[in-house]
């Protein structure tokens, strides 16, 4: 993790040195899903997203390298899923996440930002973009009224005698990758439709992973708060009205979420060195 934080900075650096050069700052406006325990679906619990973009657009017209910063809000829940052992098991969150890093976007068809002439090819081309991002999580639950920030209370025994499993971190680093197809809008604009996956490191988007822990044990060094957002099952399935032990979640299946959306990019040139139509 601490050699692809560093190399995450090393990027970021290197995009710093040529922060002179920027042609294009842009605005992302769509939607946000995740996909883990407490939803299954696509589009499912599609929530909000936004984002700023910085772009250096390169020579060769089929390359494009971003800065971005993304708020994405995920959410999921047990009772919209409609699985019957899900309803039962009751658990909801949502989390506010912050992305940001560099991002490559490759053009399938040269295409020169600002160029508003339909007869020419490079008004519109699809594209596909990758990268490394950092991502900052904080999944919470609702209880009686109010948002429970879910990690430092270790719902499945973390950072107890239950485990020696540590609270799980709330900065992840995540691969960014997808496909879009931009047009030009005007003179100076132009106009992206973008579809993005984002694949974690981590099962704890959610706060949901493994096993249930020992409630009482819980309870007891983490207090009431921790046991009581930990098992909300509606009907106990183990033995002595316990779910002690049962599956919670499945750790070997990574947390991913999704965003998608409109790209409005303005790229920044006087009139007297405009490009070519």
């Amino acid at each position: 993790m601490k050699k692809v934080i560093f190399q995450l900075i090393i990027s970021l650096l290197a995009f710093n040195s040529i922060s002179a050069q920027v042609k294009e700052f842009g605005l992302f406006l769509g939607g946000a899903y995740y996909r883990g325990e407490l939803n299954k679906s696509h589009f499912g619990q599609t929530d909000l997203s936004l984002g700023a973009i910085f772009k250096k657009d390169f020579p060769n017209d089929r390359v494009s390298l971003r800065f971005q910063l993304m708020y994405n809000r995920v959410q999921g829940d047990d009772f919209k899923s409609g699985v019957v052992q899900q309803i039962n098991r009751n658990l909801s969150f949502k989390s506010d996440v912050i992305e940001l890093g560099p991002v490559m976007e490759i053009d399938f068809f040269p295409f020169h930002p600002g160029q508003n002439n339909t007869a020419l090819a490079a008004f519109g081309t699809p594209y596909f973009f990758g990268g490394i991002n950092y991502m900052r999580m904080n999944p919470k639950a609702l209880y009686n009224g109010e948002w429970i920030e879910l990690q430092p209370l270790g719902t499945e025994g973390q950072g107890t005698s239950l485990t020696s499993q540590k609270k799980y971190s709330l900065n992840q680093i995540v691969i960014p990758f997808g496909i879009g197809v931009k047009v030009n809008f005007s003179h100076h604009t132009s106009l992206c439709m973008e579809y993005g996956i984002r694949k974690t490191f981590t099962d704890y988007l959610d706060d949901v992973s493994g096993l249930y822990p020992n409630l009482d044990v819980l309870e007891a060094e983490s207090g009431t708060l921790a046991r009581v957002l930990s098992d909300k099952a509606k009907t106990a399935e183990g033995i002595n009205q316990s779910s002690y032990g049962l599956q919670r979640g499945n750790a070997a299946d990574k947390d991913w979420y999704t965003v998608f959306g409109l790209v409005f990019t303005y790229e920044f040139f006087s009139d007297s060195s405009c490009p070519n139509w």
